[in-house]
């Protein structure tokens, strides 16, 4: 997992990081769901792609921990 930190643009536009884009090979033109939980937001990648085995393997971490399991995730409050 990652920490990496981006800005939403003056056009409400953002760039993922290399890394993230690699990892699970987000093309240019891939599109997202974004769906709202109580702790954050998830980006659901739209793809007919065929998921890689570290994404299965990831998924089935995430749906083990449950939405108690959020705390696992480093989270730094930033003042403005």
């Amino acid at each position: 997992m990652t920490n990496d930190v981006f800005t939403i643009e003056e056009t409400g536009k953002f760039t993922l990081p290399e890394d993230i884009t690699e990892r699970y090979q987000f093309k240019k033109e891939t599109q997202f769901r974004i769906v709202e939980t109580q702790k954050g937001i998830l980006l659901i990648p739209l793809t007919s792609e065929p998921m890689n085995d570290q994404l299965k393997d990831e998924l089935e971490q995430w749906q083990a921990i449950g939405s108690d399991g959020w705390e696992i995730f480093g989270y730094e409050e930033i003042s403005e």
